[in-house]
């Protein structure tokens, strides 16, 4: 993860298509497009090992989608990254075969997650990884996001227990639960002591 970005954005240097002091920039660019792909790639490959492509591409949508906006606990190295990623889609695969036994009353599981992700949004979001600090107006950028990215996930989930798609629903709700773990056990950002 650190020797092929280099090598990326050294021959993008030689080939003229980058700056010198570009170089940083799009050597984190490539590090992180790099540990996406191999994320999706984690995901893609438990959810064929366990036959739950549809649940996994649901979670690792709405995993994503929340957590770049709302931040968490982040991993110190690619290598530990990667496999608390995995043990995280096992969990997740887990947690929602737990909650599809709880059938129709799934809606108050998932109500519970709700308040409690909400809970977590508006007294945390965004929570700042070391390598990537925010500028005021990226906080108050991404704490709108993930407002508004809840807020249509609620709305998702809300409409899938209407219609009685309770795996579905078990899915969101564990998806839910897992994002605030992460909100809970990731570092105070500065944004919350200045809010609070």
């Amino acid at each position: 993860m650190e020797k092929l970005p280099t090598i990326m954005t050294d021959f993008l240097y030689k080939q003229g298509v980058i700056e010198e002091e570009e170089m940083e920039i799009c050597k984190y660019g490539i590090q992180i497009s790099l540990a996406n792909l191999f994320n999706f790639c984690i995901a893609f490959g438990i959810g064929l090992i366990f036959q739950a492509l549809v649940e996994i591409g649901i979670f690792y949508i709405v995993f994503v989608s929340l957590r770049f906006f709302c931040g968490g606990y982040h991993a110190d190295s690619y290598g530990k990254c990667f496999s608390l990623f995995a043990v995280t889609c096992i969990g997740y695969l887990a947690m929602l075969g737990i909650f599809a036994a709880f059938g129709k009353n799934i809606d108050i599981l998932l109500a519970a997650a709700l308040t409690i992700l909400g809970i977590c949004i508006l007294k945390k979001a965004p929570i700042e990884h070391s390598n990537r600090p925010f500028s005021e107006g990226e906080k108050r950028r991404f704490r709108k996001r993930s407002i508004q990215l809840y807020l249509l996930w609620s709305v998702i989930g809300i409409i899938l227990c209407v219609l009685r798609a309770e795996r579905l629903s078990a899915g969101l709700t564990s998806v839910f639960i897992i994002i605030s773990v992460y909100m809970i056990v990731g570092r105070r950002s500065e944004y919350e002591e200045e809010i609070a």
